[in-house]
């Protein structure tokens, strides 16, 4: 049990991996962004994910607090950043609720995200002091009020069952389709075209008709 209370509900304990991190010297606004990347992904994919931000290869999609936030084109256009420091932490927390997880006697194999959540923890008052250049000067030195932000964070891991049958038959069909040469038409709409019935001539159709 940690410092915080876990806001989602589990009903078997023994089935779920959790872990939380606080007093983190970490943008909460930052950790809000990557841990909505993490959500529901597979264990294998949310450490793949952090680690191309850490190593600066994919950027975190932002979501939220996104102002001034420049577009990647790694994410199609869409605004992005790098928070190397909050992919850090959250890889940490990730990696304990793995190891709570696999301590129960759970698969890491079909481990996946079920909840990752981050808040804002503690505001400190403080003040940061700078010294005044010429323009300011006869001034003294000014305090510019710079509170000291913590924050919080937690992650919840859960088995989940393989892909259905559907997705296999699936990624089956789109390696065979890669597998056919370029020029070959498939020989259903072949068969089709070849069985085209011929048209009725109108004379004969009256005919038909008037005999009836």
């Amino acid at each position: 049990m940690g410092l915080y209370k876990y806001s989602v509900k589990v009903d078997d304990k023994a089935k779920v991996g959790q872990a939380q991190g606080y007093d983190l010297d970490i943008s909460y606004k930052d950790l809000c962004n990557v841990c909505a990347a993490l959500r529901h992904r597979n264990v294998a994919k949310a450490r793949s994910i952090l680690d191309d931000a850490i190593a600066l290869k994919i950027p975190i999609l932002f979501k939220k607090f996104n102002t001034g936030v420049g577009h990647r084109s790694q994410l199609g256009g869409r605004k992005g950043r790098f928070p190397k420091k909050e992919c850090r932490a959250a890889l940490a927390v990730l990696n304990n609720a793995i190891a709570n997880a696999t301590k129960k006697g759970l698969d890491e194999r079909l481990l996946c995200v079920k909840s990752a959540c981050a808040y804002k923890q503690n505001v400190l008052p403080r003040y940061r002091r700078t010294w005044v250049g010429g323009a300011a000067l006869g001034y003294g030195k000014q305090a510019i009020r710079s509170d000291y932000v913590t924050a919080r964070m937690e992650i919840t891991v859960e088995e989940r069952p393989a892909l259905p049958g559907k997705a296999k038959k699936k990624a089956a069909a789109r390696k065979a389709a890669a597998q056919k040469p370029a020029g070959a038409k498939p020989e259903a709409k072949a068969a089709e075209k070849k069985a085209v019935k011929p048209a009725v001539a109108p004379a004969a159709a009256k005919a038909e008709i008037k005999g009836a």
